[in-house]
C-alpha cells in the first residue's frame, strides 16, 4: 500500500513539473471567436490628459487597447478591410480597425506610442487644409510626421480637404448644417450658393483633398471619413468621381463584406469606462 501512494505522488509530481508543450500553451492562450467574416471598426478623435467630449486621455486609450489584446481581438490594417469589403480579402476572427479622426498631432504625441506597444497599427481621417495651414488652435499632423508614420504602418486618408464644419445656410444664421451636404449661405453674395455652385465646391474639395494626399504621401487608395458623418448621394457620387472607394459613417454597427459604407463605433468618449467598452465590443461582437 506505502509503495503505491509513493507512485501516485510521483506521477503528481511528474505531471506538475513537465514541460507544457508549444501546442499546449497556443491552446491556452487562444480565445473564443466573438465573430467569424465580419469587421468591427473602432472611432476616436482627439487624445488629451484633459477629457472632454470627443477627447479622451491617454490612460483610456491604453486601457482599450490592452482590453483588445486580452480579450482576443485582432487588429487589421484598414488596406486588409477594404480588400475584405471588396470581396477580395479574408480577415482573421474577432477582427478590429483603429481608426481616428480629423488629424491631431496628439495621434502621434499619445496614441502612437501605446498603438507600438501593442503592435496595432491605426489610420486617421485628417483635413487637409489643417495639416497644410497649420491654421488650427489644436496642433495637426504635418506632412512629414505623417511620412514617418506611414513608413511605420500607420495611414492616412481624407476627411475632405476644407468642408469640415457647420455654417450658415440662410442669412440671419438661425439654420446651420455640415458644409459637405448643404447648400451655404453665400455672404459676400447675400444669398444661398445655387446647385450648381454646391456640386462644383464638393467636387473641387474632393479632387484637390486626393491630389494632396498622392502628392504628400503617395497614397494609391482612396477613402473618406464624412465630417461628423453627414453625406448624402451627391457628396458621395462626387467623392466617388474623385477616385474615392470607401466610405465611413458615424453609424454603428459591425461590417460584412460587399458594402462600400462602413459602420463606426464611437470608442472616444470619457463615457466609455473598461466594463462599457467590452460591452459594446460584445454588443457588436
Amino acid at each position: 500500500m506505502r509503495m503505491k501512494v509513493i507512485a501516485a505522488l510521483l506521477v503528481i509530481a511528474i505531471a506538475i513539473t513537465w514541460p507544457v508543450s508549444q501546442y499546449q500553451l497556443n491552446a491556452a492562450n487562444n480565445k473564443p471567436a466573438h465573430y467569424k467574416n465580419k469587421v468591427i471598426v473602432l472611432m476616436y478623435h482627439h487624445i488629451d490628459m484633459k477629457e472632454s467630449g470627443a477627447t479622451i486621455s491617454p490612460s483610456r486609450f491604453g486601457t482599450h487597447m490592452k482590453l483588445l489584446k486580452e480579450n482576443g481581438y485582432n487588429v487589421i490594417s484598414v488596406e486588409q478591410f477594404m480588400d475584405f469589403m471588396q470581396n477580395k480579402g479574408k480577415v482573421p476572427d474577432n477582427a478590429v480597425v483603429i481608426t481616428f479622426d480629423d488629424g491631431y498631432e496628439s495621434f502621434n504625441l499619445y496614441a502612437v506610442p501605446i498603438l507600438k506597444k501593442n503592435n496595432f497599427v491605426a489610420t486617421h481621417f485628417i483635413i487637409g487644409a489643417s495639416s497644410d495651414k497649420q491654421n488650427v488652435h489644436t496642433k495637426h499632423l504635418s506632412w512629414d510626421t505623417m511620412r514617418k508614420l506611414k513608413a511605420e504602418g500607420f495611414s492616412f486618408y481624407s476627411h475632405t480637404y476644407n468642408q469640415h464644419d457647420y455654417v450658415p445656410l440662410d442669412k440671419k444664421g438661425h439654420k446651420k448644417g455640415p458644409m459637405l451636404t448643404n447648400q451655404i449661405y453665400l455672404k459676400d453674395k447675400g444669398r444661398v450658393e445655387t446647385k450648381k455652385e454646391y456640386t462644383a465646391r464638393v467636387a473641387a474639395d474632393a479632387q484637390l483633398m486626393e491630389k494632396r494626399l498622392k502628392e504628400e504621401l503617395n497614397n494609391t487608395r482612396q477613402m473618406i471619413a464624412f465630417p461628423f458623418g453627414a453625406f448624402n448621394s451627391t457628396a458621395k457620387q462626387l467623392e466617388k468621381n474623385a477616385g474615392v472607394a470607401l466610405f465611413f459613417t458615424t453609424h454603428p454597427g459591425i461590417n460584412r463584406p460587399g458594402s462600400d459604407e462602413v459602420f463606426r463605433l464611437n470608442a472616444g468618449t470619457p463615457a466609455l469606462t473598461a466594463n462599457k467598452f467590452l460591452k459594446m465590443m460584445k454588443k457588436y461582437g
